[in-house]
C-alpha cells in the first residue's frame, strides 16, 4: 500500500488592493506552510506568473506542472508541484473549462476562462500511479460551475489513462480532484462530481448521471480522521463561517485515512491568504 498526501491552496493572486495582505508579505509564508506539512502534492489555485515563479524559487523540492489560463500561459493558473524525491511526473496538461476546452477559451457565462491542470504521477519506489486533477470554478455564474462540473466528470475515464511508455492504455490510475469549486457540500456541482445518482436538468427534473463516469468521494466526509475548521474561506484575519469550498474528491480505490483543513497562521498572526489549505492523506 503506497501513501500520498495531496494538499490543495488558493493563494490569492496578487492584488495590489490587498495592501498589508499584498502577496510579497505573504508568500514566504505560504511557501513555510506547505514545506512544514511536506505534502507528495500540492495543487495552488489563482498565482499569477510571477507568484508562480516565486513559489517555484521557494518549494526547490517539487516539480511544478500547468499553465496560465489565458493565451501564451499568461494569467492566473491551477498549477500542481509534486515531490521530486517520492514521486515522478509522467505527463500533465491544462484543458479549459468551456465547450471548447482543447484552447483558452470563456464557457457558460463565466466571468473568466476556467482550466484544469492534471498530472500523472508515479510513486518512485514501485509502479504505483496517481492522477491529480487541479480546478477553479467561476465565482459568478452558477451555470458555469455546474456545466464545469459535468465536463470533468465526463472526461475524468480518459484523463491520463495512458503512461506514455508503452503500458497499458486501458489503466485507469485512481484519481484525485482537488481545487476551489466555489461551492459548498451538498450543492448541484458538487453533487455532479461525487454521482449521487441524479442531477437536475435545465428545467429542474431528475435525469440520471452518465453510468461511465467515475464516481468520486468526498475525502471530508469519507476520512477516517477529521481536523481542522468547517469552513475554508478568511478575510487574513478571521475565518468566515460556513464556506467550506475548498474540495478534495477521489475515486473508490482510494482510502482517505485522514482530512484536514489548515489553519496555519504567520508570524503576523494572520492567515497567509483568504483560503485555508486542505490536506487529504491517501492510500492507495
Amino acid at each position: 500500500m503506497t501513501g500520498i498526501r495531496v494538499l490543495s491552496y488558493n493563494v490569492r493572486y496578487a492584488n495590489r488592493g490587498d495592501h498589508h495582505d499584498a502577496w510579497h508579505d505573504r508568500r514566504d509564508a505560504v511557501a513555510r506552510l506547505v514545506r512544514f506539512h511536506r505534502p507528495d502534492v500540492a495543487a495552488f489555485q489563482e498565482p499569477l506568473p510571477g507568484q508562480r515563479e516565486d513559489l517555484r524559487e521557494r518549494l526547490p523540492a517539487y516539480e511544478f506542472v500547468g499553465r496560465g489560463r489565458e493565451a501564451g500561459g499568461e494569467g492566473e493558473g491551477c498549477p500542481i508541484a509534486v515531490r521530486n524525491d517520492r514521486w515522478e511526473v509522467v505527463e500533465g496538461d491544462t484543458f479549459w473549462l468551456s465547450e471548447t476546452p482543447g484552447e483558452p477559451s470563456t464557457g457558460w457565462d463565466a466571468s473568466h476562462p476556467r482550466i484544469a491542470t492534471w498530472a500523472r504521477v508515479r510513486a518512485r519506489d514501485g509502479d504505483t500511479a496517481v492522477r491529480v486533477i487541479n480546478t477553479h470554478f467561476d465565482h459568478v455564474s452558477a451555470r458555469a460551475r455546474r456545466e464545469s462540473a459535468r465536463l470533468l466528470r465526463e472526461r475524468l475515464p480518459t484523463v491520463a489513462t495512458s503512461d506514455g511508455t508503452g503500458g497499458d492504455p486501458d489503466e485507469t490510475p485512481p484519481v484525485v480532484l482537488v481545487g476551489d469549486l466555489n461551492c459548498t457540500p451538498g450543492s448541484e456541482p458538487h453533487r455532479i462530481l461525487v454521482g449521487d445518482g441524479s442531477e437536475p436538468d435545465e428545467k429542474g427534473s431528475a435525469t440520471p448521471v452518465d453510468d461511465d463516469a467515475r464516481p468520486l468521494r468526498d475525502a471530508a466526509a469519507a476520512a477516517d480522521l477529521r481536523h481542522g475548521p468547517e469552513t475554508s474561506l478568511t478575510d487574513f484575519a478571521r475565518l468566515i463561517d460556513g464556506r467550506r469550498i475548498d474540495h478534495a474528491l477521489v475515486s473508490p480505490e482510494l482510502s482517505v485515512e485522514a482530512f484536514a483543513t489548515l489553519a496555519d497562521r504567520d508570524d503576523r498572526g494572520r492567515y497567509p491568504s483568504d483560503h485555508l489549505p486542505i490536506l487529504a492523506r491517501l492510500s492507495v
